[in-house]
Parts: C-alpha cells; sequence; structure tokens
C-alpha cells in the first residue's frame, strides 16, 4: 500500500490496496486480522491499481485515484461493485500518473499531484485543481507547473482549507537517473527535494510563496507531507533517510490567506 487516510469523524481508516485493485475501510480500532468494514472494488468501480484515497468529510465523498490516469468519487459509504458518482479524466483534464489527492471543501475544489509519464518531461509535473463537481473530461481551473515553480517529481500534496494553501511535496532529483548506471545517484545532493507551498488560487509558472529545504532540513527525497496549524507545524517522511521531520513554521499559518511567505 502506497496511502492512507484516516476518518476522525467516524474513526475509520481508508487505504487504498493497489495490489488488489481495490479500497479497504477497516474500523479506527481494528487489530490483527480485522475485516473491513467496507471493501470497494470490481470493475464497475474503474478502480484499477490505487495508490492514494482522501476522504472529503464536508461532502461525504470518498475521492480515489483510479490507477488508470483519472479520478474516482464516490459516496463516503460505498461499497463493493458500485460504479462512482462522477469521473475526471481524459486529454483536457491533463490528469495522468496520479500521486497525491486533497480537496479543499471551503472552496469547492480538488487538488490533484500530477506527474506526466511515457517520457516527458518531469518539468511538466504539475498540480492540478479542479472544481469539486467536475466530471467527464474538464480543463483544470488552475494549474501549477513549469520551471519557476521547481516541480520535479511531484509527490504528495495536502491543503491548508482554513488559508487557502496547498502543500507539496516535491522530489526534484530523480529526472535522469539511469537504473543500469549507478552515476548519477537518484539522491544527488545538488539536487535535493523540498516542501513547497502554493496558494489555491496560483495559476501557471508561479514559484511557491515558502519552501523548506537545504542541508539543515535534513531532507533528500521527501515524499509525504501534513501539517498542524494549531501547533504551526509542517510533517514530512523522507525516502532516503527513512525519517520523520518536523518542522516549526508559524510563519506559513500568521499570514493572512494568499499573502507570500518567506522560505525557509
Amino acid at each position: 500500500m502506497h496511502g492512507i487516510f484516516y476518518d476522525p469523524i467516524h474513526d475509520e481508516i481508508v487505504v487504498p490496496v493497489a495490489l488488489g485493485g481495490a479500497v479497504l475501510t477497516l474500523p479506527g480500532d481494528a487489530a490483527g486480522d480485522a475485516p473491513p468494514k467496507r471493501t470497494l472494488q470490481g470493475p464497475k468501480t474503474g478502480i484499477v491499481q490505487p495508490d492514494t484515497v482522501y476522504v472529503d468529510l464536508v461532502h461525504d465523498e470518498l475521492i480515489v485515484e483510479s490507477g488508470d490516469d483519472s479520478v474516482l468519487v464516490f459516496p463516503r459509504t460505498a461499497q463493493g461493485d458500485v460504479a462512482p458518482s462522477r469521473r475526471i479524466g481524459g486529454p483536457n483534464s491533463e490528469v495522468s500518473d496520479i500521486y497525491g489527492l486533497a480537496a479543499d471543501a471551503k472552496r469547492d475544489c480538488l487538488v490533484v499531484a500530477n506527474r506526466v509519464r511515457n517520457g516527458v518531461r518531469a518539468s511538466d509535473d504539475a498540480i492540478l485543481v479542479f472544481n469539486r463537481t467536475d466530471n467527464g473530461d474538464p480543463k483544470p481551473r488552475n494549474k501549477i507547473a513549469g520551471p519557476h515553480t521547481g516541480i520535479i517529481k511531484i509527490r504528495q500534496v495536502d491543503v491548508d482549507e482554513e488559508r487557502g494553501l496547498i502543500f507539496a511535496t516535491i522530489k526534484n532529483n530523480f529526472e535522469n537517473y539511469n537504473v543500469a548506471d549507478p552515476h548519477p545517484s537518484p539522491w544527488d545532493p545538488d539536487r535535493t527535494g523540498f516542501i513547497g507551498v502554493w496558494s489555491i488560487d496560483d495559476n501557471g509558472d508561479v514559484p511557491p510563496r515558502g519552501v523548506i529545504k537545504g542541508p539543515a532540513t535534513g531532507l533528500v527525497w521527501p515524499a509525504g507531507v501534513a501539517f498542524n496549524p494549531k501547533n504551526h507545524e509542517i510533517y514530512a517522511i523522507d525516502s532516503v533517510s527513512n525519517a520523520l521531520f518536523m518542522f516549526k513554521m508559524p510563519e506559513f499559518f500568521l499570514k493572512a490567506p494568499g499573502s507570500p511567505s518567506p522560505g525557509r
């Protein structure tokens, strides 16, 4: 499994199972060989090889990365082999290889961490923002991508709905790695990854409004991100050090929504 979501309202753990083409929902107190409360699986679902999920607790919806270049939306309690309520995918949507999902219920939108594939430039990776109720093959309402963003090999995203901020982990240093050649290393210290912060209203080739990056951070290849606005903290896991990092960043949380934050 490559993703997980905890639902604090219903005390449920939601897990995408890539090899089984399923999404499992377990009770929060599950232990040992506990059966799931709900299983979402089958050809009608469109779920093929899901890696990441998100639950919109305001609208009671389960958002799933399908594993075949689309975003699927189900009622939160959907189970069995049922069709999604909505699907976003196709050439206009630009949805390709999804590595992260989030929702901003306050602004009624979905955020997709989108990678390109099939030899296209890694610098074309993007943060795509859609209207929450989009269906079919819509164009993103916002797209954050380009050389000034620094987005290369995007991984996970999370959204601070109170301030309208997107937190994203950017791996950055895997672009020219050749498995057959151990040099250069995929964890090139001169091209380390970072955590970037954007406004959910940003569009185009926009530099991040805040950055956590550099030797002092210990981050090399950050893979996951979360935040704690009450304590002004950003959390990240790193694939190289296999460690969890916590950063105290009050400047990210004390600014008015949409105003730039200093890098770090």
